[in-house]
């Protein structure tokens, strides 16, 4: 029997759109926007962040190193405050609010910086919510499988009582290796409540 409920933040909980963020920068010139983002989004030391290994002002640092100081101040935002322009997923906490007025335990799994614990509050939802396990700070990622066990672990939670709830295939694919059930979401609150209402959740 399922007992607890765990969801994945970016695409799930909100909307995460990169392009968006930079566009919020109002350069007004493509190749200068092209330039910023694949400086900051596609760099590969963003990974670090989520690891943990890094602080988000040393990717900061190592982004404005290549880019030039004179882009220091739209990196921090980018990196720092993008929640500024946060937007939640439409109809989803509904959900979780219905989910928590059931019975179910609520918890967030997702790959994130250190950031994420200045902004958590800022998303709508996370008052439902019984705990929570950021990449950061348990040094592993979805979809290897130390990072569910650390969930598991800290909330002395079964991972087949457990469903998880992530927008990439993979990761429910790591959540499947490691006992626990989970559904591939896909924007559609809809679509998620008919999921959960066929397992018998809702």
């Amino acid at each position: 029997m399922i007992k607890n409920v765990i969801f994945d933040m970016g695409n799930v909980l909100i909307d995460f759109d990169p392009m968006r963020y930079v566009k919020e920068l109002h350069i007004n010139d493509k190749e200068e926007e092209d330039k910023i983002y694949k400086a900051t989004y596609l760099n590969y030391k963003s990974i670090y962040m989520d690891y943990g290994a890094i602080s988000d002002e040393e990717f900061i640092n190592h982004v404005v190193d290549g880019l030039g100081e004179e882009y220091r101040e739209k990196i921090k935002k980018l990196i720092l405050n993008w929640t500024d322009y946060l937007i939640p997923i439409e109809g989803v906490e509904d959900i979780i609010k219905e989910l928590k007025n059931k019975g179910y335990k609520l918890y967030l799994l997702s790959n994130a910086s250190f950031n994420q614990h200045n902004y958590w509050e800022k998303i709508p939802a996370h008052k439902y919510f019984d705990g929570k396990i950021v990449s950061c700070d348990v040094g592993s990622i979805k979809p290897f499988p130390e990072i569910y066990e650390a969930l598991y672990k800290k909330y002395d939670i079964k991972p087949e009582e457990s469903f998880f709830i992530d927008d990439l295939i993979i990761n429910i694919f790591g959540a499947n290796r490691t006992g626990m059930e989970g559904y591939v979401f896909t924007g559609s609150a809809k679509d998620l409540r008919e999921e959960l209402q066929k397992k018998g959740i809702l």
